[in-house]
């Protein structure tokens, strides 16, 4: 409450009486100091160093080509653990400079991570969306989450109410640096997350809309690969006796929710087998470990590492502690008010794309009639699924987005020219060729997207340099075609 007050500020009528309207700005900017600990700018970037990084990220410059220059700024904040107490948190806050039209707020939420210094705030991890959201025009946020970066203690992993918690207050310190760097804001608020982040997107998509529509607005999110049915099929594909890609996902789960919740366990032999309770828990306690650690020391199949008496108990019991844990951090049963598409891809072998099913479902079911889910591939692993989803989602927040102007030199612009990826006939009716440079017959996925970043057609297992496709189907107008592989090709066809 405390922290909106500087919103409730602004709807105050010039009536007030003077002393009154006083008091409030200075009781404001006492509280609203506190949330903002430490604020540097580590990074300021051109616009040939964002360049610079565009081609190091493989991402072609002239598909967001910057417009502007940007501040990277590393962010320490006071913001709630679990239980209510106040700590800190950190992450980035990256905004564009001398930018003259009023900007978006876009926030990214990442995913599983168990190392504390792997993070954004270091410039680790895919923090260089946040650059190309900013060039482009936004005003960018990208949590470390509770228990990473300089937040302390373990990280309350897959916890719904701590991610919506520490990305809105990231939010809030985003929205003091823009007012301290004359960046205005329009109001509008995309969030977006992959894999763990899908989840804390979509658990933060439905904290702003239950619980703060009075201070934010969401335009539009995108949970992608996100494990949203946490006791439902999520459930099921880590817990079954079928061996998992990342077994160690199980007990840093299950650690954190004990952290949180603290009616799990009483001890570790409790729940792990010998010789896991000893060997588990100093690797995720410790702070410098990464998953792969955890995996390297766990059995293929997750649940071997499971007490038999904890499990025996745990599956006759629909009202057990950890069930419970696990239903409380569901986040598809509500009905968003904005639209919402969730990516996926149904080769993921980390997250199942039920969660997105399950979802898509049961928010059609309450009413949704603005919520899509995506099949980005049907090969694609979870890692490699990540690379068209979140390229293809900034398309799509782009076409809502509230721009002053269109980028010149972009894909989306009618001057646009291929140069890398050759159409034949371009504009075409029925039948169309792709050619690209493919020497060394790399296996390449061929997307056609419509310019809000909906795939229309999708062609994996492409080993040629050229091949030939049927697009009688087509609507008529413009779309972008991408050829994803060893290095990335993409251009604009016009159906006619």
């Amino acid at each position: 409450m405390i922290r909106n007050i500087l919103y409730l500020l602004n709807k105050l009528t010039h009536a007030m009486k003077k002393n009154l309207l006083i008091s409030l700005l200075f009781f404001t900017f006492t509280c609203s100091a506190q949330l903002i600990v430490k604020d540097s700018v580590i990074l300021h970037l051109n616009n040939a160093q964002v360049i610079d990084y565009y081609n190091s990220n493989g991402i072609p410059p002239f598909l967001f080509p910057p417009k502007w220059e940007v501040d990277v700024h590393r962010v320490i904040y006071h913001t709630p653990d679990p239980h209510g107490v106040q700590t800190i948190a950190s992450g980035l806050v990256i905004i564009p400079t001398n930018d003259t039209c009023p900007a978006p707020m876009m926030t990214y939420l990442h995913g599983t991570q168990m190392n504390k210094h792997d993070v954004f705030s270091n410039l680790n991890g895919e923090w260089f969306i946040g650059v190309v959201a900013a060039t482009t025009g936004y005003a960018a946020a990208f949590p470390d989450y509770l228990g990473l970066g300089v937040s302390p203690g373990l990280h309350p992993y897959q916890h719904a109410a701590s991610e919506a918690s520490c990305a809105i207050d990231l939010l809030r310190a985003l929205r003091q640096i823009c007012d301290s760097n004359d960046v205005d804001l329009n109001g509008q608020l995309f969030v977006m997350g992959y894999s763990q982040g899908g989840h804390a997107a979509m658990a933060t998509h439905r904290e702003i809309q239950q619980h703060l529509s009075g201070e934010f607005t969401v335009t539009a999110s995108a949970p992608m690969s996100g494990p949203y049915d946490l006791s439902g099929v999520q459930f099921e594909m880590v817990a079954s006796f079928d061996p998992y890609s990342q077994p160690g996902y199980l007990p840093y789960l299950v650690m954190s929710f004990q952290s949180v919740y603290g009616n799990l366990y009483s001890n570790y032999s409790e729940i792990f087998k010998h010789p896991y309770d000893s060997i588990i828990p100093p690797l995720i306690l410790s702070g410098t470990h990464w998953m792969g650690d955890v995996n390297n020391v766990m059995p293929s199949v997750p649940r071997l590492i499971i007490d038999s008496t904890y499990a025996a108990a745990f599956f006759s019991d629909t009202l057990h502690p950890a069930m419970l844990a696990l239903k409380d951090n569901d986040v598809y049963d509500w009905l968003p008010q904005a639209p919402m598409r969730m990516g996926y891809c149904t080769s993921d072998q980390e997250v199942t794309y039920r969660n997105a099913i399950v979802a898509l479902n049961r928010m059609h079911q309450l009413g949704a009639n603005n919520v899509n889910a995506v099949c980005q591939d049907t090969t694609l692993s979870h890692f490699d699924c990540a690379r068209p989803s979140i390229l293809f989602t900034k398309f799509w927040f782009d076409s809502m987005a509230q721009f002053c102007q269109q980028p010149p030199n972009s894909i989306l612009s009618p001057e646009f020219v291929n140069t890398q990826i050759s159409f034949r006939p371009n504009p075409c009716m029925d039948e169309l060729n792709i050619s690209f440079s493919n020497s060394g017959k790399e296996e390449y996925t061929v997307y056609i997207v419509d310019m809000g970043g909906r795939i229309i057609r999708m062609f994996p297992g492409v080993m040629a340099d050229h091949f030939t496709c049927n697009v009688s189907g087509l609507n008529k107008g413009s779309y972008i075609v991408m050829a994803d592989g060893k290095k990335p090709y993409w251009g604009k066809l016009v159906k006619q």
